[in-house]
């Protein structure tokens, strides 16, 4: 970490920079925003990998269909920021994107771009809307300066106020949103859904903009191919739904790649976790299921520990532990348990720290 007169700067290790004011220090909050600045890099670096780019399409756009070959994936710049421009006005818009693919399909191609949200965004659709709107102006602009580059003559009024050739094309953009939030999506699934009630002679002319929506919690609808995909809807899904009974029937004969559980761990809040599982690595996989014995054998001799100084029920506590230190919510913990018990396991938790 380098330290300067009025900013922080923190590298991570896939070289992306991260600023940090000196107030945000002595407030105590940069320690939070590096934490999820890493678990954002973690996301992003994942994602990537044209092999788990592919199949994410593939399984969710496509229907499964084989569409995205990794081998015809190219990495493209995530900043999609462009310059608005008409007669007097000109305004420059930044944005940066999570992650964008080209691929290829013979001279041609296809933008794929890759949003990843851990809540629920009330403006999702104005937000993905506005990038692939910024997607196509950049392309515009970039057609127009070939133009002008090469000294192209127009053939008509209209083409010279266009700025471009009547036979100019443009490239499909397709954004998908990756939801890996532990409850479902409750915001809008279009741009329709944002607006005000709406009477049928206005909604048949109303443009709308749909959103491309993939939700952790509900793809158990989804056939993945890559083993490292499917092994971070499952086991996420699974943390999620409480069923670790799951987990254990699936790995306990085979292990996990190290980068997916670092982002599992990263998506679940449970570091804890892979510190355990670091324990058991054995070349670039590791032994998940032995660190999930490891890890609720320590939540329960916790909770059994600090139960019995309380007089409580150490049974319904062990869980309830395991289950917040897994990252659970407590709204799923209330349709198992009562609020009392969670209230009891809180107080262990408490009285521990």
């Amino acid at each position: 970490m380098l330290i300067y007169q009025h900013e922080i700067t923190h590298r991570e290790k896939n070289g992306e920079e991260y600023f940090f004011s000196r107030r945000e220090l002595e407030k105590g909050i940069i320690r939070g925003k590096i934490d999820a600045a890493k678990n954002d890099a973690v996301g992003k670096d994942f994602w990537r990998d044209n092999e788990h780019f592919a199949d994410l399409f593939n399984a969710t756009v496509f229907n499964g269909r084989q569409v995205l070959k990794p081998d015809k994936l190219t990495e493209m710049d995530t900043d999609v920021s462009a310059t608005i421009q008409s007669k007097n006005y000109n305004e420059s818009i930044t944005r940066n994107r999570d992650v964008v693919k080209k691929m290829s399909d013979g001279v041609e191609f296809n933008i794929l771009g890759l949003e990843i949200q851990d809540k629920t965004h009330y403006a999702m659709p104005l937000r993905t809307m506005t990038y692939d709107a910024l997607g196509y102006i950049k392309e515009y602009n970039d057609i127009k300066k070939q133009h002008k580059l090469h000294k192209d003559s127009f053939s008509s009024p209209e083409e010279f106020l266009s700025g471009i050739d009547k036979s100019d094309r443009f490239h499909p953009i397709i954004t998908l949103v990756l939801y890996y939030g532990d409850s479902l999506w409750d915001g809008p699934s279009c741009l329709a859904d944002m607006m005000v009630s709406m009477p049928d002679n206005i909604k048949a002319f109303f443009s709308d903009y749909k959103l491309n929506l993939v939700q952790i919690l509900d793809s158990d609808k989804y056939t993945f191919y890559n083993d490292d995909v499917r092994d971070v809807f499952n086991i996420i899904r699974n943390i999620y739904n409480d069923d670790f009974d799951s987990i254990y029937r699936e790995y306990e004969s085979r292990n996990v790649d190290i980068d997916v559980m670092e982002l599992i761990c990263s998506i679940t809040s449970v570091p804890k976790l892979m510190d355990l599982c670091t324990d058991t690595e054995q070349g670039g996989t590791v032994n998940m299921c032995e660190a999930m014995k490891r890890f609720q054998a320590e939540c329960e001799s916790k909770g059994r520990n600090e139960g019995i100084e309380l007089g409580i029920d150490t049974e319904k506590v062990n869980s309830i532990i395991s289950m917040l230190e897994f990252g659970i919510t407590k709204e799923q913990i209330l349709t198992k348990y009562t609020k009392e018990d969670l209230e009891r396991a809180e107080a262990v938790i408490a009285n521990k720290n």
